[in-house]
């Protein structure tokens, strides 16, 4: 339950665990804060990565006012436990309903896809992974959000997804079944986003998930 949104999340892994990970946390003010990242790799050290990655967003995330702040302390408790060859990347979004404003902040995730009266519209918002590299300052870009307008985060798992041929689902195919379903409840859009991935390719070589939220 998001106030202000009708929401609904899947994640299926491309393995028995999953290295993709997702959160929602109430913040201050009714604000709520929702998260959406990848490990690298796969398997069981992804997971393990990835526990450890939602157990620091459950502590540093109370004591942060903005996913930038946020980001921060998240790459820099990460660079104090480093683990060669891993890192995350992540988007952080900052939903307050009152206003119906978000403020993103990105650490090398794909940024979200908004959908308004059939339309994409273009989100800019950018920044290296965590645990990569020290002291890293990270952006926010402020979105003002719309009764309709539908949000969908995804992991690389969906647009890097390939067909026996070799050739990506991509972004423009994902953007092309937002369009076409963006006026359904969110359970149903990702479904359509599922079923369209299916009938590319019954093959995942990656944990796929999505994150759908209608705005009110």
């Amino acid at each position: 339950e998001i106030e202000g949104m009708e929401a609904a999340v899947r994640l299926r892994p491309a393995r028995e665990i999953s290295g993709d990970i997702y959160d929602i946390f109430e913040h201050t003010d009714r604000h709520t804060l929702i998260a959406m990242g990848d490990v690298s790799g796969k398997g069981a050290a992804a997971a393990l990565y990835g526990g450890l990655m939602s157990g620091l967003l459950r502590t540093l995330a109370p004591r942060r006012r903005g996913p930038a702040e946020l980001m921060k302390a998240l790459n820099d408790a990460l660079i104090e436990r480093k683990v060669e060859a891993r890192y995350v990347t992540l988007g952080l979004l900052l939903w307050a309903p009152a206003s119906r404003r978000i403020v993103m902040a990105n650490a090398g995730a794909l940024p979200p896809m908004i959908c308004r009266k059939g339309e994409i519209l273009k989100i800019r918002v950018e920044g290296v992974p965590l645990g990569l590299l020290e002291s890293r300052e990270y952006e926010e870009v402020e979105f003002q959000a719309e009764p309709g307008d539908t949000v969908v985060l995804y992991s690389d798992g969906i647009t890097d997804h390939l067909n026996p041929a070799g050739t990506e689902f991509g972004r423009g195919r994902l953007a092309q079944v937002v369009r076409a379903h963006s006026h359904k409840k969110a359970d149903d859009l990702i479904a359509a986003i599922f079923e369209d991935l299916d009938k590319f390719s019954t093959t995942a070589f990656d944990d796929q998930s999505v994150f759908v939220m209608n705005v009110l």
